[in-house]
């Protein structure tokens, strides 16, 4: 087959032309589910921190970390923070039923870590505090809980 010098130019710029639009939707495509995903994750995180903030309850923490902190000074208010630290409470399923996989991930991952530092700050609070409380009693030469106990 002979090819005039017409139609091979012809032929070739389609060529490229196919190519640079293949190479560009290739590129587009990935982009696009990249956009996609950091959409949904940043819906799911919005969504799981105001949740969490709802959820938490830092009354409890704060108490807990006054009254060991008070007790025991900075020893047993510690004991508040750990437990602060570890538990953490996994969000009610209902709100998770329908989503997809990639929501829910990002969701518990982020109302994992609200509720974290909500109940650490809480109980970190409640900790100094009753520490204060616990030097303050001490300074004043008020005798331990101990002997409010035994009367």
């Amino acid at each position: 087959m002979i090819f005039s010098e017409g139609s091979h130019r012809k032929s070739s710029a389609l060529f490229y032309a196919s190519v640079i639009l293949m190479l560009g939707l290739g590129l587009n495509m990935p982009l696009q589910c990249l956009a996609q995903q950091n959409s949904v994750a940043l819906d799911a995180k919005t969504d799981a921190e105001y949740d969490a903030e709802d959820d938490v309850n830092t009354t409890l923490w704060l108490v807990a970390g006054g009254i060991l902190g008070t007790a025991g000074s900075c020893l047993l208010g510690s004991a508040a923070i750990g437990g602060a630290y570890v538990y953490q409470p996994v969000p009610p399923a209902e709100r998770l039923l329908g989503k997809s996989a990639t929501y829910v991930s990002f969701y518990t991952d982020a109302y994992k870590a609200r509720i974290r530092r909500l109940q650490l700050v809480a109980a970190i609070k409640g900790a100094a505090g009753g520490s204060a409380v616990f030097f303050l009693l001490g300074m004043l030469n008020i005798k331990p809980w101990s002997d409010f106990v035994t009367r």
